[in-house]
């Protein structure tokens, strides 16, 4: 076997295994931001729900204060 050889042997492999630890790397950051815009996303939706949870109370406290 030749040093040749042995590197391509040894470093062919390393190399792929390096690679491929980058391109997860990159994918779990991708993932970790779509996370944080759908967390902002639900966060928009919630405040907007509460909001519309007080205005529904005040129609309500309306009609039944009118009624009484």
């Amino acid at each position: 076997m030749t040093n040749i050889q042995l590197y391509f042997a040894i470093g062919l492999p390393c190399f792929t295994i390096i690679a491929s630890l980058i391109v997860n790397i990159l994918t779990v950051s991708g993932i970790r931001e779509d996370i944080r815009e759908i967390r902002s996303d639900l966060k928009h939706i919630v405040g907007a729900l509460n909001e519309l949870d007080k205005r529904v109370s005040l129609i309500e406290d309306r009609i039944l204060g009118g009624a009484h």
